[in-house]
C-alpha cells in the first residue's frame, strides 16, 4: 500500500476531505512535536503548540503555493510560532521576576543527572543536527521520511546524524560508550 504525497493530500483537504488532513497529521505530528519540545524542554507545552501549529496550518493551508513542500512549509510555521511562545514566556518572566526569586528557592525534584545532561548538550547543537536527533531517535520516524521533511539526500542525513553523535561525545566525556 502506498502512501499518497503531501500534495495529493491537500488537494484532498482543499476539497473538504477532512480525514486527508489526519492523515498529513499524523505524517508530521512527531516532527512538530519535536520542534516544539526542542524549544519548549517541556512536553506538556510542546504538545500545546503542535496543536495550536496544526491549527493555523489547516487556516492557511490554501496560501501554500509549493503543495509536494509542506512539511518544510509546516517546520516553517511552527518554528514562527515557537518563537512567539518564547517571546511570550520571556515577557511573563520578567514580569514576575519577585515571584521566579521565590520559586527558585523551592526544592527541585530530583532527576537523572546523564539524562538532563544529555538533554542540556542536544540543546547546545546546531538546529538541524537538534532536529535529525529529535525525529530520527526520540520520535521514531524512518530515516527516509525525516530526510525527505528535512529536504536532505540519504547520504546527507546520515551524515548530519554522524556530525551530531560526534558532537554529543565530545561533549559528554565519559558517556561516548552510552551514545
Amino acid at each position: 500500500m502506498t502512501t499518497p504525497s503531501d500534495k495529493t493530500l491537500i488537494e484532498a483537504v482543499l476539497a473538504g476531505d477532512k480525514a486527508a488532513y489526519e492523515k498529513l497529521y499524523d505524517l508530521y505530528a512527531p516532527l512538530v512535536r519535536a520542534v516544539c519540545y526542542d524549544y519548549t524542554g517541556n512536553l506538556a507545552d510542546a504538545q500545546d503548540l503542535a496543536q495550536d501549529v496544526f491549527m493555523r496550518a489547516y487556516e492557511k493551508l490554501d496560501r501554500l503555493r509549493k503543495r509536494d513542500s509542506f512539511g518544510k512549509w509546516l517546520v516553517g510555521i511552527t518554528r514562527h510560532r515557537c518563537g512567539e511562545w518564547r517571546r511570550r514566556k520571556l515577557r511573563s518572566q520578567n514580569n514576575n521576576a519577585g515571584f521566579n526569586e521565590i520559586q527558585a528557592t523551592a526544592p527541585k525534584k530530583p532527576d537523572d543527572s546523564r539524562i538532563e545532561l544529555l538533554r542540556k548538550m542536544i540543546t547546545t547543537l546546531p538546529e538541524k543536527e537538534r532536529l535529525a536527533l529529535h525525529t530520527f531517535y526520540l520520535q521514531g520516524n524512518s530515516a527516509d521520511n525525516v530526510r525527505r521533511i528535512m529536504g536532505l539526500s540519504r547520504s546527507g542525513f546520515y551524515r548530519l546524524l554522524g556530525r551530531a553523535r560526534k558532537r554529543l561525545e565530545k561533549l559528554m566525556p565519559g558517556e561516548q560508550e552510552n551514545i
